[in-house]
């Protein structure tokens, strides 16, 4: 059953007011754009927590006060415990924290210090198990840690994320909004106020430059645009993204010091990057092109200035994602390798920073994947990859088992590894799937509940099996694909709201189908064997939101039947996004076992 709550607060009435600060907190937060989170804390689109469940809001019309803790317990995925002297002398808060254990367990009560010490704070319920073995749990410290470092703290255990990671990814995504506040304030104020004033005088007009120019504080942006997000005025931010950006189109900058230069490009990328999310190639393309002048024009200022080059990389970057995403191949490889030749500059300028060796990798590894998802040029993609190994490994020699860097060198192996698959190399792509999984272990290693790394090890198991088949050695990938589907299977009973999770499952269920098809046919299972395996393909278009998947499901229904398979629905480039197919080929295979057949 889905739970309604996220978290469940338990607090003494003395803590009233810090709990309903977290609770607003916890609402309101989303996680970075680029992690994947989950679990039963999050709604559905992976990011956003569930509602927290708060007595004094959520029972003032229920008639028994018990009954409806029961239920709201029952209905939450885990409990926060605020710890204060007095919640530790509440037997409201002990009944709470007995009630949950019994209903959950102890793994998701999470205690948060507010004051004091674990010895003067936490409740004695919490200092021991349900069959009464001691028990201390580790608590996220306000005192000792600050607010938002706690809580961000409590989030990543519901996420299933990397602590370190999600507080760089959030530390990198505030910067990011809280740059170029002035000018957002300034012109959110002058879409409004052009609603309803029809003239201007003097004063208004020199006042809307001056903050178009970015006089305000940077806090005004940050809020603004949480506030916005927030209440989900979507609409409203667009609006503003579309005032801003129509008032700096073709902007004079020459008269914009360096600082506001610096906010301009940065909100632009922010605006560029709600566009794209609202799937507004287009809009988000005018912004990456704004900022690229904007970059362009402050390393023109000062080209050996790091910060000036990294801002015109980033820039750089931005567009070629974006010209990807809308079809514009050569344009993206293009920014691409204007991206790595930045990021070069960089390294040229201090060789003992390990950032500068991850922005060259990052710049290799765009290049590589668009080289082999785009055209499948193996060649070109491999020499791409090999150099994203290298300035992987410096950065990992110059900052060991940071996560970051890991999984960069895992992921990078992944890639040459199918590069090596469909260049015919199984043995290489092996030997990279081995150092692959070498690198995925010393990152269990390093934090045993990291999620990511769960799910990458068992996508190994797929590639694995994938090199064996493309190999002609069905058999051999048999076993491997019963394994890993059992693995896979685990983990989305496990998170049952996670789409994904369901989809690796289907996949490995697919590539099974296809092993067996392989097989001569008096060696295959009998053909309802086969067609369950083949499953619902409409219902994995419908209900996994994956196109790759119910289009390669369609081919397997083709070759299985030897009828002609139906045309594509997923376009683009050669190779699919996630599980990198060759659809065009799949169906050319299931068309001529059809032509066989007949």
């Amino acid at each position: 059953m889905t739970p309604r709550y996220s978290v469940f607060l338990s607090y003494n009435r003395g803590d009233g007011k810090a709990a309903q600060r977290i609770q607003r907190w916890l609402e309101t937060y989303r996680l970075p754009r680029r992690l994947q989170g989950g679990g039963p804390a999050f709604a559905d689109d992976g990011r956003r927590l569930r509602p927290v469940f708060r007595d004094i809001d959520e029972m003032r019309v229920a008639p028994d006060i018990d009954a409806a803790v029961i239920e709201a317990i029952g209905a939450s995925a885990y409990m926060v415990v605020l710890c204060s002297p007095a919640s530790a002398k509440s037997e409201w808060v002990a009944r709470e924290i007995a009630m949950f254990r019994a209903a959950h367990g102890d793994d998701r009560i999470l205690p948060l210090l507010l004051e004091g010490t674990p010895e003067t704070s936490f409740p004695p319920a919490l200092l021991h198990r349900a069959d009464g073995r001691a028990l201390m749990p580790l608590a996220a410290d306000i005192p000792g840690e600050g607010e938002r470092l706690a809580l961000l703290k409590l989030v990543a255990v519901m996420a299933g994320v990397s602590m370190a990671v999600l507080v760089q990814r959030d530390a990198q995504r505030r910067l990011q909004q809280i740059a170029g506040a002035a000018a957002l304030a300034i012109a959110v104020l002058a879409v409004v106020l052009a609603l309803v004033v029809q003239n201007m005088n003097a004063r208004l007009a020199e006042e809307k430059q001056r903050v178009r120019a970015g006089t305000l504080s940077n806090y005004m942006l940050d809020d603004l645009r949480a506030q916005l997000k927030r209440a989900g005025r979507l609409d409203l931010l667009t609006a503003v993204n579309e005032g801003v950006a129509k008032s700096w189109r073709g902007q004079d900058l020459s008269g914009l010091s360096d600082a506001d230069l610096q906010q301009r490009a940065k909100l632009l990328l922010a605006i560029a990057e709600d566009d794209e999310s609202r799937g507004d190639l287009v809009a988000a393309r005018v912004q990456t092109e704004e900022a690229m002048r904007t970059t362009a024009q402050l390393l023109a200022k000062a080209p050996n200035d790091p910060a000036r080059i990294f801002a015109h990389a980033q820039s750089q970057y931005y567009t070629g994602m974006v010209s990807w995403r809308g079809g514009e191949r050569t344009r993206a490889a293009t920014a691409f390798a204007a991206y790595r030749d930045l990021a070069s500059r960089l390294i040229a300028i201090d060789r003992s920073k390990p950032d500068w060796w991850m922005e060259v990798g990052y710049a290799e590894n765009n290049l590589g994947t668009l080289a082999l998802r785009a055209r499948i040029d193996t060649a070109a993609a491999q020499e791409h990859f090999l150099s994203a190994l290298k300035a992987f490994a410096a950065a990992d020699a110059l900052r060991p088992d940071n996560h970051d860097t890991l999984m960069s060198l895992a992921d990078t192996e992944a890639w040459l590894a199918d590069t090596q698959r469909l260049a015919g190399a199984p043995e290489q792509a092996l030997a990279a799937r081995a150092r692959q999984k070498g690198i995925l272990d010393r990152l269990a290693v390093l934090d045993p509940q990291d999620r990511q790394v769960t799910t990458d090890r068992v996508a190994y198991e797929l590639a694995l099996a994938r090199i064996s088949i493309e190999a002609g050695r069905p058999d051999e990938a048999l076993p491997r694909l019963s394994d890993g589907k059992d693995k896979a299977a685990t983990l989305a009973a496990n998170d049952p709201q996670n789409v994904r999770r369901r989809a690796q499952v289907r996949m490995f269920s697919l590539m099974q189908l296809k092993a067996l098809l392989l097989r001569p046919p008096a060696r295959r299972p009998d053909a309802a064997t086969l067609a369950v395996l083949n499953g619902d393909c409409a219902k994995d278009r419908a209900t996994l939101k994956a196109d790759e998947l119910a289009d390669f499901c369609e081919i397997l229904v083709a070759r299985r039947t030897g009828t002609p398979p139906p045309p594509l629905a997923t376009g683009g480039d050669r190779l699919t996004e996630r599980w990198g197919l060759d659809l065009a080929a799949e169906r050319n295979w299931a068309m001529k076992a059809e032509e066989k057949a007949r």
